[in-house]
Parts: C-alpha cells; sequence; structure tokens
C-alpha cells in the first residue's frame, strides 16, 4: 500500500513538470583549432535572479544537453573553459522549450595566460583532470547552511543517518581543508561544524596515498576524498558555535567549536559535555546533539557511537561524555606544512542486560538465563601530526608521528543459571573489577624522490610502532553444580589477575617505479615487516584466612612470547590512460613465527609461504559509467591468545586454553564496484559487492561435560566464505524549488562457517536479503520530508557432520525471520524563523522471542526559534517522545540462539540555545 501511494505522487509529480520541461543544446570548440573542447561547463541561470536553472558538462566531442523543468522564461547562458574567455548570451522560451545553439566558439583567454586576473561568473561545476570540483555558491540552501547541507546537494552525493557519505555509489573515506586534515580522517566534525558562508570550493577526487600525490598519479578508483577550499575573503577571520541544553531526569548538552582562519594558519577548539549518548562534536541543526542517537539505538540496537577514534559506550547502556580538541594548520615558504590535533575523551558508562542463551549440542541442549550491570569509565588521549617538507621541486618527505593514552576502570557483576533436560543445573554468580591502560605510540614516514622523466620515481616507506598494555583484575566466582534439586559441587574463585602486554612492529618498504611508454609502467618492491610480542599473566589466589591475593597460581599464569616477520618482494606491471586502468603485481610472501613459552620452558618455530597477487582493473564507459575490480590475497597468523598453552578461567562456564599448533590462515579478497549516474539527468545506479575465501581459518572446538561446563580450543578448517552485496537505484526530479528524490536499493550478505560442537563438526551458512526505498520531497525554504521502508529476510541453515563413532541425536534447525524498519525525517522552516523537526523510525524484530518487546516507535522532534539576524537559537527537543526506545535483540550462531534486553536511553525533554559568532571580510563570493 505504501508502495502504491508512493508511485502515485511520482508519477503525478512527474506529470506536471515533464509539462514544462526544456532542452538546451550545442557543441563547443576552440575558434582558432576547431578542436572540441571536452569537460567546457555549460550552465543556466535566471535572468531574474541569477538562480542556478541548470547545469552540464561537454562530451569528448564538445557536445552538452542542458535538461530540466522551471516555469522561468528568460534565462543567461554561460560557457566556461579553463584558458578560454567565458561566452555568455540571453536566450528565452518564448518560441519553444527546445533550443539548439549550433556551435559556440571559445577564444584564448590572453589575460589569463599571461597571469592577470580577469572577473569572471563562477561556473557551478568544473572537471580539473580528476577532479570534479563545485562552487559552494551556486546551490540553494537554507541561510544557515553548514557542510553537509551543501553536500547532499551535489549531484550523485549521499549522506545516510550514519554520517557515511557516498559519491556515485564511492565512499567518501576524508574531508580536508585547504588540503589538511580537519581533526584527523573523521569527516563528521567538518561536515557538521563549517558553516556554507566560508566554503568556496568543494572538490571530489579519488582518495589517493602519499605516493600517488607525490608523482601525480591517479588515485585509487573505489575511494573518494573531498577538499574543502575556504573562500579567499572569508579565509581571514572566525567562526564560532556554541550550545547548552538542559532537559528532565537531569538531562544536559554543552558542545561548542571555534575556528581561527588566516591565510595557510588555522586553529580549531572544541569542547562537550552531556549525557545523552552524543560525542557532541556530530552537531545537527535541527536535533543539536540528539540527532544520531536515537537512530543509533534503534538501528544497531546498540548506545554505542565514536569519533575521530575514539570509542564510548557499548552494549546499550546510557553514557555521560565529556570531550575537548585542537587542530592546528599551517604552511611555511610553501615548502612545509605542518597539521596537529589533540583529542581528549572522558567516558562513564552504565550498563544493565538481561539475557536468554539455549546452546544446542549434537546430543542435547541446555538453557542459561542471565542478569548482568556494569559501570565502564575511561579517559582517552590522541594525539596525531603531519609534518611535509618539499625539499625541493621532485623530492618530498612526509612524517606522521601519533600517540594514544587510555586508561579504563570495569565494574561488572553477572548472575545466571542454567538448566538442561537431566535435571543438571548451574548457579553462577561472578564480580570483576579491572583497571586497565593501554599506550599506543607509531611514526609513519614517506620518502618520494621523482625523477625528470615522467613516470620515474623511488620512494621510501617506513612504519614503527609501539604497544603496551597493562591491567588488573580482582576476580570472584561462585560455581554451584546440582542435580535434581541436589548440590553436588561447589567451585569459588577469588583471584587477583595481572596482564602485561608490549607488542613492537616496524616496517619498511623500498619501491622503485619505472615508466615503460606513455601508458605502461614498472613497480618493483621489497616489504619487510617484522612483529615481536610479549604477553605475561601472573593470577594469584587469595588466601583464604587473611584475604591477601599472595598465592601464586602456576597453572593459569603464563610469560609468552611471540616473533613473526614477514617478507613481501612483488614485481608489477600497470597501464593509465584516461578512460582505462590496469595493474598486476605478483610476487612472495613468507612468514616466520616464533614462539616462546617461558613458564613451560617451551618453544616453537613456524615458517608460512604463499604466492602474493593483488591486481585490479578501473574502466570509465560513457560519459559517467565506471567499473572497478580487485583482487588480493594475504596470510593472517593467529592471535597469541590463540597459541599460548595456557589456561583461561575468567569465564568459570567456558575455559579456554590456546593451540600452538595452529597454521596461518590464507585469505583471498574479490572486490567488485559498478556504477553509471548521470547527475545531469538526475538518475542513474550503482553496485558493488566483495567475497572472501579462507583456508585454514582459525575456528573454536567446545566441549559441554556433564557439568555444563565448557571447554575450548582452537584448530583450523578449510572453505569458510563471506560475500556481499549493495545495489541502488536514484531518479530525481526537479523544477525550480521542488525537487524529488526516489530510491530503491538492495543488499545482501552470504557466509558459511564452521565450527565443531561437543567435537562434531557442523557448518553454518548464512543468508540475508534487504530491499529498501526511499521517498524525498522538498520545497527550497518551506519544507523537507523523507520516508524510508526496509525489510530484511534473514535464513541461517545447519549441517552437523558426524565422524565414525559420533552420535546425534539433537541436531539444530534452521532459522528464518524477518525483519521491518519503517522511516520518517519531516524538517519545516516556515513560518520565518521558526524551524520545526519530527522523526521518527518503527522497527519489527522478528526474530525476537516472547518473553521481550519485538517492536518499537521511536519519535524524537525539535521546536525551534531563531532570532538576532538568524544568529541565536533557542530550542525545545523532545528524545523518544513515546517512550518505546527498546534495545532487545536476537543472536543466532552456529550452537546457540541468544535473546538479550539491555538498558538504553529513555524518553526525556530539553530546552537548548545556541549562538553562532563570526567576523570575516567580504566582497561577492561570486565573483572572483
Amino acid at each position: 500500500m505504501i508502495q502504491k501511494i508512493l508511485t502515485a505522487i511520482a508519477l503525478l509529480t512527474f506529470t506536471s513538470l515533464h509539462a514544462q520541461k526544456f532542452e538546451v543544446k550545442g557543441v563547443v570548440q576552440d575558434s582558432t583549432s576547431k578542436e572540441f573542447l571536452q569537460s567546457a561547463t555549460v550552465f543556466l541561470e535566471s535572468k531574474k535572479d541569477s538562480t542556478l536553472i541548470s547545469y552540464s558538462i561537454t562530451d569528448e566531442k564538445g557536445v552538452f544537453t542542458l535538461v530540466g523543468n522551471t516555469s522561468v522564461e528568460e534565462f543567461n547562458f554561460f560557457t566556461s573553459f579553463t584558458g578560454y574567455k567565458e561566452y555568455s548570451k540571453s536566450i528565452n522560451f518564448k518560441n519553444g522549450r527546445l533550443i539548439d545553439l549550433g556551435i559556440i566558439e571559445l577564444s584564448s583567454d590572453v589575460e589569463f595566460l599571461e597571469g592577470i586576473v580577469v572577473k569572471a561568473r563562477k561556473a557551478p561545476v568544473t572537471v580539473k583532470q580528476d577532479t570534479l570540483e563545485f562552487n559552494a555558491k551556486s546551490f540553494n540552501t537554507k541561510a544557515d547552511a553548514n557542510l553537509e547541507d551543501v553536500i547532499k546537494e551535489l549531484p550523485g552525493v549521499q549522506i545516510d543517518k550514519d554520517g557515511k557519505i557516498t559519491v556515485n555509489g564511492k565512499e567518501v573515506t576524508k574531508i580536508l581543508v585547504n588540503g589538511k586534515e580537519f581533526f584527523g580522517n573523521d569527516p563528521q566534525v567538518a561536515l557538521k561544524n563549517l558553516p556554507k558562508e566560508i566554503i568556496d570550493k568543494i572538490q571530489v577526487t579519488e582518495s589517493k596515498t602519499e605516493e600517488q600525490k607525490a608523482n601525480g598519479e591517479a588515485g585509487d578508483a573505489n575511494a573518494s576524498e573531498i577538499n574543502i577550499t575556504i573562500d579567499e575573503d572569508k579565509n581571514k577571520g572566525w567562526f564560532s558555535r556554541l550550545t547548552a541544553g538542559a532537559g528532565t531526569d537531569d538531562r544536559y548538552s554543552m558542545s561548542g567549536i571555534v575556528n581561527y582562519f588566516k591565510d595557510s594558519f588555522r586553529v580549531s577548539v572544541l569542547g562537550s559535555s552531556n549525557n545523552i549518548n552524543s560525542p557532541g562534536f556530530s552537531f545537527d541543526e535541527i536535533y543539536d546533539a540528539m540527532g544520531r542517537s536515537a537512530y543509533s539505538i534503534s538501528r544497531s540496537s546498540n548506545g554505542s557511537f565514536g569519533i575521530n577514534g575514539v570509542n564510548f559506550g557499548g552494549s546499550g547502556g546510557i553514557t555521560s561524555s565529556r570531550s575537548a580538541g585542537l587542530n592546528l594548520a599551517n604552511d611555511w615558504d610553501e615548502k612545509v606544512d605542518l597539521t596537529a590535533s589533540y583529542f581528549y575523551a572522558n567516558n562513564d558508562t552504565e550498563s544493565a542486560t538481561e539475557n536468554r542463551t539455549t546452546t544446542i549440542l549434537p546430543d542435547g541442549r541446555f538453557t542459561t538465563i542471565s542478569s548482568s550491570t556494569g559501570r565502564n569509565m575511561g579517559d582517552s588521549h590522541r594525539l596525531n601530526t603531519r609534518v611535509k617538507v618539499e625539499l625541493d621541486s621532485l623530492t618530498s618527505i612526509s612524517i606522521k608521528p601519533s600517540y594514544n593514552q587510555r586508561s579504563n576502570n570495569s565494574i561488572s557483576n553477572r548472575v545466571s543459571n542454567t538448566t538442561d533436560d537431566n535435571g543438571q543445573e548451574v548457579d553462577l554468580t561472578t564480580t570483576n573489577d579491572s583497571d586497565s591502560n593501554n599506550y599506543n605510540a607509531s611514526t609513519n614516514l614517506y620518502f618520494s624522490r621523482r625523477f625528470k622523466k615522467k613516470g620515474n620515481s623511488i620512494s621510501l616507506f617506513t612504519e614503527i610502532s609501539v604497544n603496551e598494555s597493562e591491567s588488573v583484575n580482582d576476580f570472584f566466582s561462585e560455581r554451584i553444580t546440582s542435580n535434581s534439586g541436589t548440590v553436588t559441587d561447589t567451585e569459588i574463585q577469588n583471584q587477583v589477575i595481572r596482564q602485561d602486554s608490549k607488542e613492537n612492529r616496524f616496517a619498511i618498504t623500498p619501491s622503485w617505479r619505472k615508466s615503460l611508454g606513455e601508458d605502461y609502467g614498472m613497480t618493483v618492491s621489497y616489504r619487510l615487516s617484522a612483529n615481536s610480542n610479549e604477553q605475561r599473566r601472573n593470577v594469584f589466589d587469595r588466601d583464604p584466612i587473611t584475604g591477601d591475593a599472595t598465592i601464586f597460581n602456576s597453572q593459569l599464569s603464563n610469560d609468552f612470547e611471540t616473533d613473526n616477520a614477514q617478507h613481501r618482494p612483488s614485481v608489477g606491471i600497470n597501464y593509465r590512460n584516461d578512460k582505462f586502468r590496469w595493474e598486476v603485481s605478483g610476487g612472495l610472501l613468507y612468514q616466520t613465527l616464533n614462539t616462546n613459552n617461558i613458564l613451560l620452558d617451551s618453544s616453537f618455530d613456524r615458517s608460512f609461504s604463499n604466492p602474493y597477487i593483488r591486481a585490479y582493473m578501473s574502466k570509465q564507459f560513457g560519459k559517467f559509467g565506471r567499473l572497478y575490480f580487485n583482487y588480493r590475497n594475504d596470510i593472517n597468523v593467529p592471535s597469541i591468545n590463540q597459541l599460548q598453552p595456557v589456561t583461561n578461567t575468567t569465564n568459570p562456564q567456558n575455559i579456554v586454553t590456546g593451540n600452538p599448533d595452529l597454521e596461518a590462515t590464507n585469505t583471498h579478497n574479490l572486490y567488485f564496484n559498478l556504477g553509471n549516474y548521470d547527475w545531469e539527468a538526475g538518475k542513474g545506479f550503482y553496485s558493488g559487492g566483495g567475497f572472501t575465501y579462507r583456508d585454514n581459518q582459525v575456528v573454536s572446538i567446545t566441549r559441554t561435560n556433564a557439568d555444563l561446563i565448557r571447554s575450548t580450543t582452537y584448530t583450523n578448517v578449510d572453505g569458510t566464505y563471506s560475500g556481499y552485496l549493495y545495489s541502488s537505484y536514484n531518479l530525481q526530479f526537479k523544477k525550480d524549488k521542488r525537487t524529488i528524490d526516489l530510491s530503491a536499493g538492495l543488499d545482501a550478505n552470504l557466509s558459511l562457517n564452521k565450527g565443531f560442537s561437543n567435537e562434531v563438526a557442523f557448518e553454518t551458512q548464512n543468508v540475508n536479503l534487504s530491499p529498501n526505498l526511499v521517498f524525498e520531497y522538498a520545497i527550497d525554504d518551506i519544507f523537507e520530508f523523507e520516508t524510508e521502508y526496509n525489510i530484511s529476510f534473514n535464513t541461517s541453515k545447519f549441517n552437523l557432520n558426524p565422524t565414525d563413532g559420533q552420535t546425534v541425536v539433537n541436531e539444530p534447525g534452521d532459522q528464518s525471520f524477518t525483519n521491518h524498519t519503517a522511516a520518517f525525517d519531516l524538517t519545516t522552516f516556515w513560518p520565518k524563523n521558526l524551524v520545526l523537526g519530527l522523526r521518527g523510525e518503527y522497527n519489527v524484530f522478528g526474530n525476537v522471542t516472547d518473553e521481550f518487546d519485538n517492536d518499537s516507535f521511536v519519535l524524537i522532534g525539535s521546536l525551534g526559534y531563531k532570532f538576532a539576524k538568524d544568529k541565536a537559537i533557542v530550542k525545545l527537543k523532545a528524545y523518544d517522545i513515546l517512550n518505546q526506545v527498546i534495545d532487545t535483540r536476537r543472536t543466532i550462531s552456529q550452537d546457540f540462539i541468544s535473546d538479550s534486553s539491555s538498558l538504553v536511553l529513555r524518553r526525556y525533554f530539553m530546552l537548548s540555545f545556541t549562538y553562532k559568532f563570526s567576523k570575516f571580510g567580504g566582497k561577492d563570493p561570486n565573483r572572483s
């Protein structure tokens, strides 16, 4: 029914738009040579108010077509190309809405070639080699728009509710400001906090490594990055935003950011404090810091979040957080480029979970009902710097040091009851008080020297890192085993566990690149990486008389060291032209592993080898089409916890012992991406997928005894795999101030996992299909409306494979369920100065037991009033208006089904005040 309504709306709107559809076409060429000019910019503006109506670029034959829908009759037509004088012409639709301008000749701009600045109208879009450049002022947004609002208006760009940006299906991995990082690689800070008024250009290009930038080469055809250039008139000044709010149930939120720009120098300071599960810096103009948290709970069934690599919360719960950051950037003499950032975060998370888990064994099953509470408190510090020095026009060096430190205190309590069909019962009570400290310091160094012949260069890349951690756990558990109501055994663990680990990593990769002609090249490289790890675990039992932890438990302690090194020589051949690129590299992966168990006085050495293959292909077709394919393989060494032959009893119901005879895992990875989005016509599709195949994957072997105690170790299995597929088709209808966007997508996941339950081998195949529909309708300066529907079909099939002599009497059944999500987002900007926001999401979870809620309707709202020339806004916000937020989930694994419900943030109301300060220079930014 919903789909029929949306289709009817779209058809009616399209009919009204189509009635006033126009088309303007022509050919652009050089006035002297008569050569066609490819990628020249053409655009139409309203003659009355200079509103951008339509824009495009010419193809390889100089041909362009401008199409659109508008009631405007008179226009100014412009076309421009770097190094040529701008051409303009007045046209109107009074004699018809199909206009052929014929051949348009552009003459060389002598003043431009001589370096003289000439005033000209800025084109809305410009193509410069591998960069698509947009003029921010050409796109209509609300007066107080930020970078996110502008990017949403760009053709082919999508931003989901988690802030993930894609351009024609390619994920944006970073946002730069004037070519420099803005608070690390996390794009959210820039996306939410940079105001449109300071933005000049938005440049979209392929994501590039330091080596590709140094050699002027094309980047990763499957990933994009965005560079924001600050308007020259606004590059001297400052802007800030301060927000404070107080609400019911003692909820509060405060955040602020201050930015100062002066030519190449930039400094930014931000701070935040709240107890509403928000990082504070992902600021939403409508909901402030509240906006993302509603979706993060209902979509991921998780109250956790993260920013700039710092994670908060986790597994539900209510988090109070305090954060602060500083970012600096500067250039000296155009040869030294410095970027530095510091980030501090503090979190205090309270959690509680109710759980019911049924474990399915080949010869029976048992059920565990548990209740747990916890509190996690931590502080973290992150320092990142980058210094790039241009030694001369051909030589550069880049150094990126970083330092991270985190301290954490965690207190948890858990009570559980486990029963089986034979009357066996286990009651378990555990408490754990843990203090930990983690340190990480690393430096990356990249040196590049280009030669005069294009394509020839040498480079050296080095990575060094040191990781240290230490923890003290005060652990207590009491396990009472009974049968038919009679206690048969009681076991108490009262221990202090001290763990220390230290890891040193080093890698060096020299490379030589040589041109083999105009389009071909060769790369020879040798990567050497080494890793040493020391891990000590000392367990002390408490004296039953004094209570002091003085009795050393050698059986549960270990002192383990590992050293591994990987050698990877490789040779690659590549081909590159404007439309087609490919590269094939081959070599050898050789890895050694040395281990030493000091307490057990045992050691062993292992070596692994495998061919190394990497290949990729990128092909552009037509004006907008693109195909990308990638293959690579790798070797993954098991972790120390999986290798070390020591028993870990921290979970008294699951005793874990490592296996020193494990093999390394061999992986094969395939990825593809296909897209063809015609941003001129506002329609197109993109699709992508990946597949990973593994041999010698490390999996667990479990054995449950008569007392329902599980013993776990590890082994290798062959033939596991996982894959995913995503696709989307998008349509946009636009007429003057009205815009309709329609999209239909399909996500799919497939996996085959293997393992052992009570030493009987099993396989689990999981399939997920998730089609979705999105409908958006907006009228500029009046309202924006978006609605979305997603249905997820899930199937899990289990197969037991007993060997001779093994008996199976209880095979797990297959699982199938369907989840539904329907969401809407409404924002109104009328009457003037009044902003209303209403966002809701309804979820139905088809795989939750009757003991837990299986549906919820999350609704948040905001009503704001702007004043003081839009610099100030006061808001009344409501979170979870219907008081229905839940954190209910079902987890299906190879040998268990688990249902849980966790503590989450519930309904509150908040009144907030925001004020924006700014001071810039300024002439008309639409004129250069």
